[in-house]
Order: C-alpha cells, then sequence, then structure tokens
C-alpha cells in the first residue's frame, strides 16, 4: 500500500526541504505554507530599549529570533543577557546563530515542559523575557508564574494566514496536514471554512509538538500524537513509522 499523502505547511526553504525528504520516503508530500510571519519592526526597537539586563530571554519560535535577528540593539540586548534558552531544536539553532551561548533541553516537549526545566535550573530571582507571537499560547508564562518567576512578555511578530493556502485547504480532504505552531491552528480556527476543514475525518492533524498538540486540544480536534522532538528527522521518522512500507 502507498504512503498517504502529507502537507506540510511550514512556510519557507525549511518546509520545502521537509516535503522534499518526505517524497523521497514515499510519501506524496506538498508544501503548502498556511501563515506568514510578519516582524513587527517598532515593537522589537522598543524592547531592546527596555528589557531588564539582568532578565534571561526564552523563545518558544524560530520566527520571534528571526524578527529580532535583524535589529542590532535588540541582538546586542540578547547577547548581553544572563541566559538565553529555546523550545526545540529547529529555534535553537536559530537562537545560537545571534547569541552562541543559548540553551536547549533535549526530550522535553511542549512549554509546560519547557517551563519546568527553566524553574528548575535559573535561581528564583532571575526574570524572563519571551518574545513571542500575536498569537502564541499563553502557556509557558502562565506556567512561570504559577512557580513564582516574573515574566515579561513582548510580541514581536504577527502572524497571518495566507488565504489563498487556506481556500486550498479547504478544498482537500484525506491527507495528514502538519500544523508547526499554535498560531498556525489558530489562524486556521479564524478561517471562515474552519468548521469544514477540522470536521472529524477530513483530514488527520499531526501537530508538530507538544504545545501545537494542546492548541488542537483546546478547540477539541482529534490528532495524531507529535513525534518524540519538534526537529524533522523526528518527524519523518515518526512518520515512517506510524504509515511502513508495504504495509
Amino acid at each position: 500500500m502507498p504512503r498517504p499523502g502529507v502537507i506540510v505547511t511550514q512556510s519557507g526553504d525549511r518546509g520545502a526541504a521537509l516535503a522534499a525528504a518526505l517524497c523521497d520516503r514515499g510519501f506524496r508530500a506538498e508544501h503548502l505554507p498556511l501563515i506568514e510571519t510578519v516582524p513587527l519592526a517598532e515593537a522589537v526597537s522598543q524592547l531592546a530599549e527596555v528589557a531588564a539586563g539582568d532578565d534571561a530571554w526564552v523563545f518558544t519560535s524560530a520566527a520571534a529570533v528571526r524578527a529580532l535577528a535583524s535589529h542590532a540593539p535588540a541582538v546586542a540586548r540578547l547577547q548581553a543577557a544572563p541566559a538565553a534558552f529555546a523550545l526545540g531544536s529547529a529555534t535553537w539553532r536559530e537562537l545560537r546563530a545571534v547569541a552562541p551561548h543559548a540553551v536547549h533541553f533535549p526530550g522535553v516537549r511542549g512549554a509546560q515542559e519547557f517551563a519546568e526545566r527553566l524553574v528548575e535550573v535559573c535561581p528564583p530571582s532571575l526574570g524572563f523575557i519571551f518574545p513571542c507571537g500575536r498569537l502564541a499560547l499563553e502557556v509557558l508564562p502562565e506556567e512561570l508564574r504559577r512557580a513564582g518567576r516574573r515574566v515579561t512578555e513582548w510580541t514581536v511578530y504577527d502572524t497571518v494566514l495566507r488565504t489563498e493556502a487556506a481556500d486550498r485547504l479547504a478544498e482537500r480532504s484525506g491527507e495528514i496536514v502538519v500544523l508547526f505552531s499554535p498560531s498556525a491552528v489558530s489562524a486556521i480556527a479564524a478561517h471562515p471554512s474552519s468548521g469544514r476543514m477540522f470536521a472529524p475525518g477530513r483530514f488527520t492533524w499531526l501537530p508538530f509538538g507538544g504545545t501545537t498538540a494542546r492548541a488542537l486540544d483546546h478547540l477539541g480536534i482529534q490528532h495524531l500524537e507529535p513525534p518524540a522532538e519538534p526537529s524533522h528527522e523526528a518527524l519523518i521518522h515518526h512518520l515512517e513509522t506510524l504509515y511502513p512500507l508495504g504495509a
């Protein structure tokens, strides 16, 4: 039996590369970026001015890193921070390009586990700066505040649904749709055809990480378990395990 179709919604070259890698492994993969991120230059500039120098920076999104990377004063504040942390290897790779001292925790899945590790390794006096997107979930800051930690959230990019891509998805059915962020879930939910797209049995939804899985859970959308870690390699292995050739 041939492997199923997979729709890769991650934008940019990485999404295209993942679709190509899945095709090489016998999946009928298509690259269909559903969202695009728009850096908020004024917000990034303001963050560089007001960020406390003794706070650690935490990132759950590569888009947040990219929003800061083109603004030299923000990068300088980040590099001077006592610590910087990333959730997931992909975000960590982006972050290390501008902050070589950045740390990530292998095996940590989702914002709740990320918050738990941050509380474990950071002294109680250390506050956190959380650059994020406009549609970001509140899980990380809520968990840190529940542990008594100080968190400054700062929106540095917006997430915009690519209407033409969502319209194309609304006309499809039967494939596995890989979602890469809670923002993508929120953007689809805001589309006029969201009820049709999220209808039971129309698609098989595969979240890239635990935070995206919880965003689907919040809407009551059934989905596959995410891969063991949020990386392309783990995602490919996960799909090959779920859909072995010849099965």
